[in-house]
């Protein structure tokens, strides 16, 4: 999923057998994210969602409960958010090349920047309302040759949905899953909630401020993890399906929400809206956030308790 997975789990109490369940409950949810991520890679031709791209525009293909979910829950997004989130924007991809190879952790690099006329070709491959489902026979499909999907802006967020299933099934109630920017926090630390600090854009060293956060999900989507600077410009991989180039009315964005999909989701709808019409869909949507605009103003819901740096 080109991130790391972090979890901490929490044993019921204190004797070796517990804090052995806790230790192998931990490796089946990380065995889940491997899981996961063979459905879902664009790496391998054998992927639930490359035989999707591989059979765009000439046939369905049967995929899995988990891919049908993930699909259904992008589309929801995609109606949502008039299109803002679209996971049809992979073709976009071939000339905005910010991922890097599976099992690296090099710094982005951006090689050039796509002419007006590319991303315009492009973008005439990309649109949601050409994503098809068939729940009664599990199908989904492209209608259009030459279009794609990629799970890239959901994908961690139900992946962390899914852990925190099985650790609930479990038996376990206090615990973090961290996929990249989208985390969980379940139950207590200890006797106290979870403590989780906003990141500052711009300096790795602050802190925006801090929350507790219990049976929640946290999601922050920002310019500053995937980017380049060519010529005085930055350049990041969050794009805009309006324009086909990286969104420009946020620094960061950061929802809390009752799950890691949803928030996902809706920090990358409210990336690209930024500001003020971006807390207007956070609260239309019954979540809270805080908003980095691109000119480093920080706008915040009213209802959002934060601890100051």
């Amino acid at each position: 999923m080109g991130t790391r997975v972090h979890l901490i789990v929490c044993p019921k109490g204190p004797d070796p057998v517990d804090h052995d369940a806790a230790q192998e409950a931990a490796q089946a949810a990380f065995a889940e994210f491997g899981r996961l991520e063979g459905l879902w890679t664009t790496w391998s031709p054998a992927s639930e969602v490359s035989r999707i791209n591989a059979a765009a525009g000439s046939g369905r293909i049967r995929v899995s409960s988990e891919t049908y979910d993930v699909l259904a829950a992008a589309l929801a997004g995609s109606r949502m958010s008039n299109g803002l989130f679209d996971i049809t924007f992979a073709p976009l991809g071939e000339v905005w090349r910010f991922d890097t190879p599976p099992g690296s952790h090099e710094p982005t690099h951006l090689e050039r920047i796509p002419s007006l006329a590319e991303v315009r070709r492009l973008r005439a491959r990309v649109g949601w309302r050409h994503l098809h489902l068939d729940p009664a026979k599990r199908q989904a499909w492209l209608d259009r040759r030459g279009m794609a999907i990629h799970l890239g802006g959901i994908g961690k967020g139900a992946g962390v949905d899914r852990a925190v299933a099985i650790l609930r099934s479990k038996g376990f109630a206090d615990f973090v899953v961290q996929a990249g920017g989208d985390l969980y926090c379940a139950g207590l630390n200890g006797k106290r909630p979870w403590h989780v600090g906003i990141a500052h854009p711009r300096n790795k060293a602050e802190i925006l401020g801090s929350m507790n956060v219990t049976d929640a999900a946290f999601s922050t989507s920002g310019d500053y993890e995937r980017y380049a600077i060519l010529n005085g410009k930055r350049y990041h991989h969050i794009l805009d399906p309006r324009t086909g180039f990286p969104g420009s009315a946020s620094q960061s964005a950061t929802v809390l929400a009752a799950s890691a999909t949803q928030a996902e989701v809706l920090t990358k709808t409210a990336f690209l809206l930024g500001g003020a019409a971006g807390l207007d869909l956070l609260k239309a949507q019954g979540v809270r956030g805080l908003l980095v605009d691109a000119g480093g103003k920080v706008w915040q819901s009213a209802d959002l308790e934060l601890t100051p740096r």
